[in-house]
């Protein structure tokens, strides 16, 4: 048996072990996980068992440029009273190495939505609005890693 078909398998029986017994009050089913950046591992084969109920989770990957919470290469979607969880399953991916006009790292760093990094210009030179910090956001870097010339 293939590793596809086993995480299929896996995936179908932690299904069945958490389904509620027979009876049990329903607080709000979760439909088909809409997230961006990611996609369910055999997505349009257990499309047709949606919504599901709460305690159903599913694996999960991200596209290229962005990355699990956990920083693995998949993970699992989980169905709550709340909606899914990870609310934001597929976080950017930025890399901090060169910064234009500031001093830039040797080595390149692997930062995650949501972080940030301290950023030195050169003498003269800031980054926009007088700022001394990137922050990696869904759409990359912001600012932009440049700094530009101060005006006096």
């Amino acid at each position: 048996m293939g590793f596809c078909s086993m995480l299929l398998l896996s995936n179908i029986l932690i299904t069945a072990w958490l389904s509620p017994a027979k009876g049990e009050v329903q607080v709000k089913p979760c439909d088909f996980p809409q997230f961006k950046y990611g996609h369910l591992y055999y997505g349009e084969r257990v499309r047709p068992y949606f919504p599901v109920s709460i305690g159903k989770k599913y694996s999960y990957y991200c596209e290229k440029e962005f990355s699990t919470p956990s920083g693995s290469y998949w993970d699992y979607v989980l169905c709550t009273a709340h909606g899914w969880e990870p609310e934001v399953p597929c976080l950017r991916k930025c890399i901090f190495h060169y910064v234009e006009n500031g001093k830039s790292s040797y080595w390149e760093k692997l930062y995650i939505q949501g972080q940030t990094v301290k950023v030195q210009c050169h003498n003269g030179y800031s980054l926009p609005n007088d700022q001394d910090t990137m922050t990696c956001t869904e759409n990359g870097w912001s600012p932009p890693p440049k700094c530009i010339r101060i005006s006096k």
